[in-house]
């Protein structure tokens, strides 16, 4: 969100919702995820392959992800039909950053059983990862053909579609996710992330505080829960919300800009200019806290260093191929030399 403005009048803010997932994260489980209702593949009779493969489990779950490749391996060269290993070793190539290994280990599970929905899954995350959304998306559809009830299935397609811009969409496959597993607070977060890109702000806080009344640590629905008040401008319930975030994740730069772009509204600008440079401080490449940093030492008439930060800004905008936030900058430098000049 943007708020259009003279230089010396008010912030130029942007909102930035945050969803805390990722392709092979935390959301849908360590190695495999589970799938109510289904009955799945059974287990492979030879019994080292199946004690390989357990093992593989636990070392992934360690953090140990050499180790867990090199039991899944083995897994599947006792047993070479092994699916549920293939997908595992798909996920700890994954996990190294090995995307394409990982791909070409769902497809041979897929090869081995067409009909696996944690194969066209799994596929479908490292798709989403490579930014290949509709092959992606078709792959998440397949799986949810196979199982209808896979919650995760039905929650990453919709953080797909949410990704190609389609809201509504993805407002129908959280809200499936939800019925399967209704006590998931990521769903209820990616919930209200699609409706407040649809505007619709009480609704979107009524899902964030489901996703919080589940997870009161979860500080990624603090933080959109703050931006939503903060876009209604109640400034002192979004204050609130973003120093909650903070306090859950210390880390989280977005908080610090949120909360720095609500003291600046409570013409708190020093307060303001502190938020944005812890920010820097955590995501040195963060062009938005840059910007904004910008604006508020202009309007405290510290204006080299205002262009200092604004230029840097450009700098970050120009390779994130942002044309409109680079010549708004322009005009901001325009302004400030036209003052000094």
């Amino acid at each position: 969100m943007l708020k259009n403005k003279n230089l010396l009048v008010a912030a130029i803010i942007c909102l930035c919702l945050s969803n805390g997932n990722s392709a092979f994260g935390k959301d849908v489980g360590v190695v495999l995820s589970k799938i109510p209702n289904l009955n799945q593949a059974a287990l492979p009779q030879n019994k080292n392959a199946v004690a390989n493969y357990k093992q593989g489990i636990n070392l992934q779950t360690q953090g140990n992800l050499k180790a867990a490749e090199a039991a899944f391996r083995k897994a599947i060269k006792l047993e070479p039909k092994f699916v549920q290993a293939y997908i595992a070793l798909g996920n700890t190539l994954g996990d190294q950053g090995k995307p394409e290994e990982a791909i070409a280990q769902y497809n041979q599970a897929i090869t081995l059983d067409p009909k696996y929905p944690q194969a066209h899954f799994y596929l479908g995350n490292a798709l989403y990862a490579q930014g290949k959304l509709e092959d992606a998306i078709a792959q998440y559809n397949q799986a949810i053909s196979l199982a209808p009830k896979y919650a995760d299935a039905h929650y990453y397609l919709g953080n797909a579609l949410y990704a190609q811009g389609k809201p509504t969409e993805a407002v129908a496959e959280y809200t499936a996710a939800i019925g399967f597993d209704p006590k998931n607070s990521v769903s209820y977060n990616a919930l209200g992330n699609a409706l407040y890109a649809q505007g619709k702000l009480e609704e979107a806080i009524a899902q964030y505080k489901k996703a919080i009344s589940f997870d009161p640590k979860y500080a990624d629905a603090h933080y959109n829960l703050a931006s939503a008040l903060y876009a209604q401008e109640k400034l002192t319930e979004a204050i609130a919300e973003y120093e909650q975030a903070i306090r859950l994740d210390p880390k989280h730069a977005q908080a610090y800009t949120g909360l720095g772009n609500a003291m600046d509204d409570q013409g708190k600008s020093q307060e303001a200019i502190a938020h944005y440079k812890k920010a820097i401080s955590l995501v040195p490449n963060y062009a938005y806290a840059y910007y904004n940093l910008g604006i508020a030492l202009g309007r405290e008439q510290q204006l080299e260093e205002a262009v200092l930060n604004f230029q840097k800004a450009k700098e970050l905008f120009q390779a994130e191929e942002n044309k409109e936030m680079v010549e708004q900058i322009d005009q901001l430098i325009q302004q400030i030399n036209t003052r000094t000049n």
